[in-house]
């Protein structure tokens, strides 16, 4: 940062003035990514937790070419996930979780809130909560169809299941040589019943061979302190 910027930073911010926090940490995220992704090599995203695309849809505007497979559980979310990928030859969906064994489970969906759903007991009573059967299968049982037209599968992984996380990079213990990074989403203040420690979730990363490299804020309490983090880590 130049003196000047540094300066009129400085008395912008003595003078009160507040700018979008979540906007520009969004705009830095991104940005990182995209400088991550052109690094790496990527040419597949991997979009576990998909709700209706917006992630991918993101990928897809920083100017990421390659293929995305999206993973949505939610039946109502999907329909919607589909409209976000269609006409994109090189972006499918699938209805369904993904996790550490195949079969099926019970999600808890929130109305009106379905990013919030999990497979986890959430800590708070939402109105209207109930469950869903899903689908779910491990990630490694998939692989070889997915990567099937990739001749070097340099791949992300992005997690965001509130909580279960973990559980979708168990059953990806197969496919892990060619998982270049991974996102996941921590939570410093659990939300989920049984939810890993975000400390026990980077120790399981970096113990498979990830190291970090990115954070970013998802959200605060309302009393500003840190709640969820986005973690990047490469291989």
């Amino acid at each position: 940062m130049s003196t000047l910027v540094k300066h009129l930073a400085l008395r912008s911010i003595a003078a009160g003035v507040q700018l979008p926090d979540a906007s520009l940490g969004r705009f830095q995220e991104l940005a990182s990514l995209k400088r991550l992704l052109a690094d790496l090599n990527i040419n597949c995203v991997i979009d576990v937790g998909a709700n209706r695309g917006q992630f991918a849809s993101e990928v897809r505007g920083i100017d990421f070419k390659g293929q995305m497979y999206s993973f949505e559980p939610i039946a109502s979310e999907f329909a919607q996930l589909q409209a976000s990928f269609a006409g994109d030859t090189k972006w499918r969906g699938f209805q369904m979780a993904l996790g550490s064994a195949d079969g099926e489970t019970e999600l808890n969906v929130i109305p009106g809130l379905t990013v919030m759903s999990s497979i986890l007991e959430p800590k708070s009573k939402w109105p209207g909560i109930h469950a869903e059967t899903v689908q779910v299968r491990r990630l490694d049982a998939l692989w070889s169809e997915l990567l099937a037209g990739i001749e070097v599968p340099r791949v992300l992984l992005k997690m965001d299941t509130q909580g279960f996380d973990l559980n979708v990079f168990a059953g990806a213990s197969g496919c892990l040589s060619s998982i270049a990074c991974l996102q996941s989403e921590l939570s410093i203040v659990p939300l989920y019943e049984q939810m890993p420690h975000y400390l026990d979730a980077l120790r399981t990363y970096e113990a498979a061979g990830f190291r970090l490299y990115n954070m970013a804020v998802v959200s605060r309490t309302p009393q500003g302190s840190l709640q969820e983090l986005n973690c990047t880590m490469v291989r």
